[in-house]
């Protein structure tokens, strides 16, 4: 899985033109392509001739993964890849966009394909009517939907900063019971390009796209009353999250004081777009899913990846971001970076304001990663 090291030990064997193993040569590897590491670029001499390589740990996205090794002036690649049984369809809409666009949203689902890894229950595309989601120029999806279809666009909304963008989930899963499963099965992310060349300036668009992929997950779209009622003290500066999950990753970066039994939530600073839907600023500071945005890197931490398991998903801790609380375990109040941030105020980011439809199942697959 992403950010694991490969279990399978990597053995090169140097060989001459017979195919005959040399011994004793010295190998150089490198990462070549995935953003993983190695733990040293030598490997090791083996008694046979062949060569160990170092232990390596795969980049945090789904996205193909390579390690070169070199003896000599000869290289060779050895390629691995990504375990997911998770799928994220994003198809877009509206505007045409260049490839540099796309690929920051195709970049965004490779990195949360890394996070989020079990199969989810299928539905059927021929149930889901885009129009339905605000989607202009695309009919229904033929085939079945193995994980989220999300439908993106970059369009002119209401003109430089203002709203940024908008987006949330649309459809979603039928559970055995009838109720709502909260694993999103249609969603739909919509982006100012009015606002673009700010945060393309900034180097933070990337973020901003992946932030709000995680919404259309779920993340904050479903803590509500009306849905898994995960939020205490809504709306007041005591909001805070419940979810067991997201209470152990808040724990795991250093909140055990901090988020003793709940996890700190934005719960008066912003619009309705930030209030009750993302941790608290003051508390988190730089952490993707706050509600603002600050210059730098803003990481996606394993607090984030293992609250979507309070929404059903499985997921992979190893592919969160290094990332501990600011100013250590005991840190509850206080600023932690809302000064530098290039995204704030009220109105910057909206909830889709569509009410999710239910989508039944065309039945529940055996996930063969546990969920």
């Amino acid at each position: 899985m992403a950010g694991t090291v490969v279990a399978t030990p990597i053995v090169i064997v140097p060989t001459d033109a017979q195919g005959r193993t040399i011994p004793n040569e010295s190998a150089v590897f490198s990462v070549t392509a995935g953003g993983g590491t190695i733990a040293n670029t030598t490997g090791q001499r083996n008694a046979d001739g062949t060569i160990t390589a170092p232990a390596w740990t795969l980049g945090k996205s789904a996205v193909p993964q390579t390690l070169g090794v070199t003896i000599e002036g000869k290289s060779a690649t050895v390629n691995a890849t990504v375990t997911t049984s998770y799928s994220i369809d994003v198809r877009f809409f509206g505007a045409p966009l260049s490839p540099s666009n796309q690929a920051l949203f195709t970049d965004a689902a490779a990195r949360l394909l890394g996070a989020v890894v079990g199969l989810v229950p299928p539905i059927s595309g021929s149930d889901v009517d885009p129009s339905q989601c605000g989607v202009t120029g695309q009919g229904p999806p033929t085939g079945t939907i193995r994980g989220v279809l999300i439908y993106a666009s970059i369009d002119s909304i209401d003109g430089p900063r203002a709203v940024l963008a908008s987006s949330g989930p649309c459809y979603v899963r039928t559970d055995n019971g009838g109720g709502t499963d909260f694993r999103t099965a249609v969603g739909v992310m919509k982006f100012d390009s009015a606002d673009l060349a700010l945060l393309a300036g900034s180097g933070n668009l990337q973020e901003v796209i992946t932030h709000e992929m995680l919404h259309v997950l779920g993340f904050g779209s479903f803590w509500g009353s009306t849905d898994k009622n995960l939020v205490v003290n809504p709306s007041t500066a005591n909001a805070a999250y419940t979810g067991a999950s997201g209470i152990a990753g808040c724990k795991a970066i250093g909140g055990n004081i901090t988020c003793a039994s709940s996890v700190p939530v934005e719960g008066t600073q912003g619009g309705d777009g930030t209030v009750n839907s993302h941790w608290r600023e003051s508390t988190f500071g730089k952490e993707l899913m706050t509600g603002f945005l600050n210059s730098g890197i803003n990481p996606l931490s394993v607090m984030t990846i293992r609250s979507l398991e309070d929404l059903g998903y499985t997921v992979n801790p190893a592919a969160a971001d290094a990332f501990t609380i600011p100013g250590g375990s005991i840190r509850a109040s206080g600023d932690a970076g809302t000064s530098a941030s290039i995204m704030a105020g009220t109105d910057w980011e909206r909830p889709l304001r569509i009410k999710p439809k239910r989508l039944p199942t065309t039945g529940l697959p055996p996930n063969i990663l546990g969920n």
